[in-house]
């Protein structure tokens, strides 16, 4: 497996994500991120990688929200061996697109560089399977799917009750089947939203992070995770988070050692 060096140049479409913002304030963001983006892509074709991960981090303190630009700013931080850092913005980038070849693609070359090897929970071929089509597509595209399903089977439908003879048991069968298709789909695109909405991660940031069996540092260490290493997030307690591995392992580790995706 090889890195790809590849970034994202593109910025006509930088999303801006400003919370209660103004519209008069709106445009000077998005013409300072673009700027900022574009500052961090040429830095990074000079070599210069340090410059275009503060490019980047300065795009993005001024509200833009982009795969691109997490992509990008993964992929400088790898080159500057920043090894927890850009495995946390290629989570990032990847929850903003679950589907993007360079961003999976990179970000299991970086987990392929990580001291922990955490194998994922045991499961059969069914459940593989069926969590490779689930794990096919993104959240906003399945929201869009299933907004796609429900105007056509309405369409179907509703044309049929103006039709008569084997064109309306057409469109009967036809908006019946479609949805179907959309109730059996729904739980595989709610699970998603849900996810996406509420279910956190985090990545260790430290050369190396304690996990104990409590929110404290007097409580015992039960092991240690190394830079890189992916926790899903349990609960909050203070400052510290109760987390989990893929193999169920899990404890509680000080917010000072990871980065949340």
């Amino acid at each position: 497996m090889t890195f790809r060096l590849s970034f994202r140049a593109s910025c006509a479409a930088l999303l801006l994500m400003v919370a209660g913002a103004a519209p008069a304030l709106a445009r000077p963001n998005l013409d300072a991120a673009t700027a900022a983006f574009r500052e961090g892509n040429a830095a990074y074709e000079r070599g210069d990688f340090a410059a275009a991960s503060a490019a980047y981090a300065r795009a993005e303190s001024l509200g833009a929200a982009d795969a691109r630009l997490d992509y990008n700013r993964g992929n400088a931080l790898f080159r500057q061996n920043r090894l927890g850092e850009a495995i946390l913005f290629y989570e990032r980038a990847r929850k903003l697109d679950a589907t993007d070849p360079d961003v999976l693609h990179n970000l299991a070359f970086a987990r392929s560089r990580t001291l922990d090897k955490v194998p994922e929970a045991p499961s059969d071929p069914i459940t593989r399977a069926l969590w490779s089509i689930h794990s096919a597509y993104s959240p906003r595209a399945g929201a869009w799917f299933a907004l796609a399903l429900w105007a056509l089977g309405f369409a179907a439908l509703a044309w049929a009750l103006f039709a008569s003879g084997p064109a309306r048991l057409a469109l009967r069968i036809a908006g019946g089947a479609v949805f179907a298709l959309l109730l059996l789909s729904s739980p595989s695109i709610a699970y998603k939203l849900y996810r996406h909405e509420t279910v956190a991660r985090a990545v260790v940031l430290n050369p190396v992070a304690e996990l104990r069996s409590g929110p404290g540092d007097g409580y015992e260490l039960l092991f240690q995770a190394h830079e890189g290493t992916t926790f899903t997030i349990v609960d909050r307690h203070g400052s510290w988070l109760s987390v989990k591995l893929p193999d169920g392992r899990g404890g509680y580790v000080h917010k000072s050692a990871v980065g949340e995706v």
